[in-house]
């Protein structure tokens, strides 16, 4: 294993990476496209309201990205 910015691990669809001055660690939240997932992470690009999900594979990555246009809904759910 990989590991976020936490030392936890990442996990596909599950693992989150979020700005933690908008979005604090550990909240749960629903990406379109995705499911549930968990705020565990934070990257160098990851500012404001942007958010990135983990994939294991790149080229799924870049579908997933571009399928929506950048542009996925998200809920908070706690």
């Amino acid at each position: 294993g990989k590991h976020g910015s936490l030392g936890v691990g990442v996990y596909q669809g599950v693992t989150f990476a979020v700005d933690p001055k908008v979005i604090p660690y550990g909240t749960k939240m629903y990406v379109e496209g995705v499911g549930v997932g968990i705020a565990t992470d934070c990257g160098g690009a990851i500012k404001k309201n942007r958010i990135d999900v983990y994939f294991t594979d790149h080229n799924e990555a870049l579908v997933f990205g571009m399928g929506g246009g950048y542009a996925h809904n998200v809920y908070i759910i706690e």
